[in-house]
């Protein structure tokens, strides 16, 4: 887990800066991080829960104590119920955080705009403008409440954190085992992916800004491009934009789909490694067939945890480029 740590560390100073400058620039980062602390423990508290009724349910099994199982079925039914409304409390009161912070982020931009000198104005492309006043400012919203972006991030931090320790006490040598097989994808995925994502977006971001711009001619000129037949030349400049365009999305999509390739590849091969040590420690009487379930379902929560964090990560790091330049508009 240091390394996991280490990794996300490296991954937050590269984006928590710009984040913290734009929720703080919009005066709601109390409330903010607030809704991200009432959210973060859900995924925690339903592993637990979880992995304690499925033991409960497989030890009743074994010792013939079945009267038992309609009560802690519905003990943990009334638990599941209670924590999904809380969850869902919360997060129609984050949504409602985020219209707020949408609304104001665009105003704000659109009000710092307008201030813009003229020479300033005239110093970019057009589409430069309409791409940091749309696109940007969509992506760095995105980045503060969109699935697998930040909230979720908290959450897998918490869940990963949690679930490690639920399996070191009920078996640090299947801990060991999966930190094993979890170790090598955050490295190679690390190195293939996450280090490449911030350059391919930023590549992306300009394409588009370049393709808006040369698609905006045949809206506020067409009188003008058809008094002079330029509609042909135009259209090979936009058909050049567009291509690089899509080479710079499908670059940014290839890398994503390495990452999401390389996550049954780990995870099959350290369950069946698991299964066999599991049975091992059942054939000499150091394990429970219940306890080889817990940690089965503990495994299957660090698993998704850190799963999930490097998806998140991906993420960030693509978004973090727009919140870059949304911040750096607001210094200028």
């Amino acid at each position: 887990m240091i390394v996991i740590r280490s990794i996300v560390w490296k991954e937050e100073s590269s984006f928590v800066n710009e984040l913290y400058k734009m929720i703080r620039r919009l005066g709601m980062l109390r409330k903010y991080v607030f809704f991200l602390l009432l959210r973060a423990p859900f995924d925690a508290l339903r592993t637990w829960m979880t992995a304690s009724m499925i033991q409960s349910v497989f030890s009743c099994l074994q010792t013939g104590d079945d009267g038992v199982l309609p009560f802690l079925c519905i003990g943990y039914g009334l638990l599941c119920a209670l924590l999904f409304l809380y969850n869902g409390v919360v997060w129609s009161s984050y949504a409602a955080l985020a219209a707020k912070m949408q609304v104001r982020l665009q105003k704000n931009m659109m009000e710092k705009l307008q201030t813009q000198s003229c020479k300033r104005l005239e110093s970019c492309l057009e589409g430069e403008w309409f791409t940091r006043l749309n696109s940007d400012i969509d992506a760095a919203l995105a980045m503060m409440n969109a699935p697998l972006h930040v909230p979720h991030a908290v959450v897998a931090i918490v869940n990963t954190l949690v679930s490690s320790f639920l399996l070191m006490r009920s078996s640090l040598l299947l801990f060991g085992v999966v930190c094993i097989c979890i170790l090598p994808h955050l490295w190679v995925n690390y190195q293939m992916v996450l280090k490449n994502i911030p350059a391919l977006k930023e590549e992306s971001q300009k394409a588009t800004a370049q393709c808006t711009s040369d698609i905006h001619p045949f809206i506020t000129q067409a009188d003008t491009i058809t008094l002079y037949d330029a509609g042909g030349l135009l259209m090979n400049k936009y058909e050049e934009s567009s291509l690089r365009l899509m080479k710079a999305n499908l670059n940014l999509h290839k890398k994503n789909a390495v990452g999401q390739m390389l996550i049954p590849l780990f995870g099959i091969g350290g369950y069946f490694l698991v299964l066999l040590i599991g049975y091992g420690l059942i054939d000499r009487g150091t394990m429970l067939f219940s306890e080889l379930i817990y940690c089965f379902q503990v495994r299957t929560s660090v698993l998704s945890g850190v799963f999930m964090l490097v998806s998140c990560m991906g993420n960030i790091r693509a978004d973090s480029v727009c919140a870059k330049r949304v911040n750096d508009m607001f210094e200028q």
